[in-house]
């Protein structure tokens, strides 16, 4: 598999985000995707994002940070090294969601790179390394810079590689997530069963 190098600035469109969790009167009220948001989801499907907290925001931030189908975020800034750098994938179109601060919204051109690829590519250790690298900062709060943020060194095969790729391992993250769930009923199912013996018996 040949791999090219590029910085991130030369194929995508990024952005930072500077909208915060408050509801101010006169704005317009969206949904917020938040620092924890992106931090523990490998991908965000509109189903999560109906759990999104409320706030407003101004229409120039609006249309500079609204989130959508394709789309990338990383966290920004944080108290600890490990937290910075953290991807997601947006895998639907979402109406009147925005990215809140302490994150960047990538926009992928997608005649170079897809979107799935590059949420994996952010996860590797080549790129968590280059984040520990290139964080500022230290004691209470460690940052990445807009340059250090444009500068991220991205290695893309094909783009039916990467379109390979981004569904092997998105394929996975949905497995992931529905045995999640089957774990997080099962507290549930269990209490249904015993109920049900209960009344069998009685």
């Amino acid at each position: 598999m040949e791999l090219k190098k590029y910085k991130l600035a030369d194929i995508a469109k990024i952005e930072i985000s500077g909208v915060d969790k408050k509801t101010i009167e006169g704005e317009i009220p969206v949904r917020l995707c938040n620092f924890v948001d992106v931090y523990h989801n490998w991908a965000i499907t509109k189903d999560k994002a109906k759990h999104f907290m409320l706030a407003s925001a101004k229409q120039a931030e609006i249309d500079k940070c609204s989130i959508a189908k394709g789309q990338v975020a990383i966290t920004k800034d944080s108290e600890t090294r490990d937290d910075i750098g953290i991807a997601t994938y947006f895998a639907d179109d979402f109406d009147n969601v925005v990215l809140g601060y302490h994150c960047a919204l990538i926009t992928p051109d997608p005649t170079i790179v897809d979107g799935k690829y590059l949420n994996a590519f952010m996860h590797t250790k080549y790129i968590q390394k280059y984040f520990e690298n290139n964080a500022s900062g230290s004691g209470q709060r460690y940052t990445l810079s807009n340059s250090t943020i444009n500068t991220i060194p991205v290695l893309l095969p094909s783009l039916t590689e990467q379109h390979t790729i981004g569904k092997v391992l998105a394929d996975i993250d949905r497995k992931i997530e529905l045995n999640k769930q089957i774990n997080d009923n099962l507290p549930w199912l269990d209490h249904s069963l015993k109920e049900a013996r209960v009344r069998l018996s009685a």
